[in-house]
């Protein structure tokens, strides 16, 4: 038996080596954990440049979507220093000394305008630039916008100086590499320029992604605005990564054309962030809204690509004033982070759930969304559940809202907290603040907890915040009272004397006589909820209160004569505690 024992032991260690090592041709090598796939959205101005990087440290690998322009692109600021590449500046503060490959989505200055100074640094080794034909062509009409008509256009070769410039370094980089006779220095120099094609996938490390383009060079000529701006546009070369469950769609300045013929061809641009195409841009012309038209050229794409997160690469006070009303209207469903406010953003996916870094803004959105017409709603949580023993449930509001304390509680609450973020991420904490009416929330520090009893002589509101690494979402609950205590110090007081405020157990006596009439006023301490009522009744003598109804005032004069009674009050809290008394019996007479 010892033996068998013995054998199985070495069979289970010899599996567990097996599970935990990896056999290659050069040995073997420790599994390792699984990498985090990042794209920084850079920080260029009103223009794009996203840095993928895969892993970390020496290990780490790299590629760029679109460079910038070469200097920070359209800012009023005066301050910000425009004498330098922001991509390239990037770059060397990251230390990236390789890229794998660089995708520029189309030819635009503003997304090629950083190629020359990277290809400039020869210390920089680029596998593969991918991108449009070198020599695209493209409809086009005139320069004079007021006289560009689809009636009246050529095919163009783009041939802006910018993009002149890029091809020059370019054929200058693949000189030296061909003049150059170590073997490593050619390899590093040399720089292949590669046409895609759509459908192709290509990696960075375990991360996929898919292109989206080019499509056929069919576009219709068309839009106004500036209608050669805008058929270059179209040409952008759209882009799925993915990695392990996580997903990004990268769009270039898509135009609605260019996604419609995505979709028709079958392309899935379904993605948990959207990199909303044209830096916000509306791209829909005056005529158009005139006639009707409600949203903005991109809402293809956002409803195609059913996104929670949106990037705007729209640079600090960019002097195009976007993003625009209509595109936020169609992003209103995402959280929505810009560059102008958040500058270099950064997303990490460890293949099942994503965080997110932002470089000022203590990585917020810029703009919150709602999955739905309730203000309370967010694409990154699956549920904020609000639980209390009140009398109604607290249904939670924007903390926008305006502040209400129309609710009554005359036991104490407690109110519990809970929530479930969607499986792209996660709840890491749950924080609240209960604000005494008349308070400012913002002097109120968050608690981290999941539940708070609120007791006797309290009014506020609650406010619920639930972070996660994409952001936190914060909600208001209604206001409301605690008051557990019933009226105190009441009286009943009359203008005649020998009239008393006694409890309802006293015994009844009816010895009291007055003269023509009495009149009877009621007053309390009705605690932190207030008022709501005082009642009344007269009963007999000889009969049970509980068969005479109350009457609601808060005075009463009585003049019935030669009618032995007793007079019942009782006082009433908003909160609907009660103290009732009554007073020593009487009779009124003539005289």
């Amino acid at each position: 038996m010892r033996n068998i024992i013995r054998k199985l032991a070495v069979c289970f260690l010899a599996w567990i080596l097996v599970c935990t090592t990896v056999v290659t041709g050069h040995g073997m090598h420790t599994a390792k954990a699984a990498q985090t796939f990042k794209i920084h959205f850079i920080d260029v101005g009103c223009a794009d440049a996203a840095l993928l990087q895969y892993g970390e440290g020496t290990e780490a690998k790299y590629a760029l979507i679109d460079t910038g322009a070469n200097q920070y692109h359209n800012t009023k600021d005066t301050t910000i220093d425009t004498t330098k590449t922001p991509v390239y500046e990037y770059l060397n503060k990251m230390g990236v000394k390789h890229l794998e490959f660089i995708l520029l989505t189309h030819p635009h200055q503003d997304h090629i305008g950083g190629m020359e100074k990277i290809l400039s640094d020869t210390t920089i080794k680029i596998d593969k630039i991918y991108g449009n034909n070198l020599n695209i062509q493209y409809l086009k009409s005139s320069e004079d916008k007021s006289k560009q008509s689809s009636d009246e256009t050529n095919w163009t070769e783009f041939d802006t100086k910018i993009y002149k410039n890029f091809k020059a370094a370019l054929e200058a980089r693949n000189k030296l590499a061909e003049e150059a006779e170590d073997k490593t220095e050619k390899e590093n120099l040399k720089v292949d320029y590669v046409v895609p094609t759509a459908g192709e996938t290509i990696s960075l490390g375990e991360a996929k992604m898919t292109f989206y383009g080019p499509l056929e060079n069919d576009y219709q000529y068309g839009r106004k605005v500036d209608l050669n701006t805008r058929q270059e546009n179209k040409y952008s070369i759209v882009t799925k990564i993915v990695y392990g469950s996580n997903s990004f769609l990268m769009t270039g300045d898509a135009q609605k054309e260019t996604i419609e013929k995505i979709i028709a061809k079958g392309y899935d641009l379904t993605a948990q962030v959207l990199k909303e195409p044209h830096h916000g841009f509306q791209d829909v012309t005056e005529e158009e809204l005139a006639n009707g038209y409600q949203y903005s050229d991109h809402k293809t794409v956002i409803d195609a690509s059913q996104a929670s997160i949106a990037i705007i690469s729209n640079g600090y006070m960019n002097t195009g004033g976007v993003p625009y009303t209509k595109v936020l209207r169609d992003l209103s469903k995402l959280d929505v982070y810009e560059t102008g406010d958040r500058g270099t953003i950064i997303i990490t996916s460890d293949g099942s759930q994503l965080s997110i870094q932002t470089e000022k803004g203590d990585n917020q959105p810029s703009v919150k969304g709602k999955e739905s017409d309730d203000e309370t709603s967010s694409p990154v949580m699956k549920s904020m559940n609000i639980t209390a023993n009140t009398t109604k449930p607290l249904t939670a509001t924007s903390v926008d809202a305006a502040n209400t304390y129309d609710r009554y509680e005359k036991k104490n609450i407690t109110v519990r907290f809970s929530g479930t973020a969607q499986g792209f991420t996660k709840l890491t904490s749950i924080e609240y603040k209960f604000v005494p009416k008349g308070v400012n929330n913002k002097t109120i520090a968050y608690k981290t907890g999941s539940s708070y009893t609120v007791k006797n002589g309290n009014c506020g509101r609650f406010y619920v915040r639930y972070n996660t690494p994409l952001g936190s979402t914060e909600i208001k609950l209604p206001g409301f009272t605690v008051d557990t205590k019933a009226p105190t110090s009441v009286k009943i007081k009359a203008n005649k004397s020998g009239i008393k405020t006694l409890s309802t157990s006293a015994k009844n006596t009816y010895s009291k006589r007055i003269k023509k009439s009495v009149k009877f006023t009621f007053s309390a301490n009705y605690g932190t909820s207030g008022k709501s009522m005082t009642q009344y009744k007269f009963v007999p003598r000889g009969k049970k209160a509980s068969k005479y109804k109350w009457k609601t005032a808060n005075s009463v004069t009585y003049k019935t004569r030669n009618k032995k009674v007793r007079l019942y009050v009782r006082y009433i809290d908003k909160s609907g505690n009660i103290t009732t008394k009554k007073t020593n019996g009487f009779y009124v007479t003539k005289k």
